[in-house]
């Protein structure tokens, strides 16, 4: 993990071409950069994001006939945020956060080893 500011700890969590996903121990908050701007999400909100993105089945929606739908507007419970995205950029959010659920994972399972050597 790349540290950003060591004074409100921040570290990169996952980064793609496309968008970061940066955690703030400080204040415990998730930070989304995309589309050119940072979304600050507690983690539950991070949480019920990641599962809203989850439901959205991209299959489904490439191989829509003649819906003609090119955009998809992404809203989860308790938010005021949006996100208007097109098919690309959608399969870029996913795979951003994605990733960076996979890092979260990966944490957890080196600190549970780390603990039980120590302990």
């Amino acid at each position: 993990m790349q540290v950003l500011n060591t004074s409100s700890q921040q570290s990169i969590l996952y980064q793609t071409k496309k968008g970061t996903v940066i955690q703030d121990d400080g204040t415990c908050q998730f930070i989304l950069e995309f589309q050119g701007r940072k979304t600050l999400f507690k983690v539950s909100e991070f949480l019920q994001f990641k599962k809203t993105l989850d439901e959205i089945n991209l299959a489904d929606l490439f191989l829509g006939e003649g819906t003609g739908i090119d955009v998809q507007i992404i809203h989860y419970r308790g938010s005021d945020h949006f996100f208007v995205l097109t098919l690309c950029e959608l399969v870029a959010l996913k795979d951003l956060m994605h990733g960076a659920m996979t890092m979260i994972a990966l944490n957890r399972m080196v600190h549970d080893r780390l603990q039980a050597v120590i302990f």
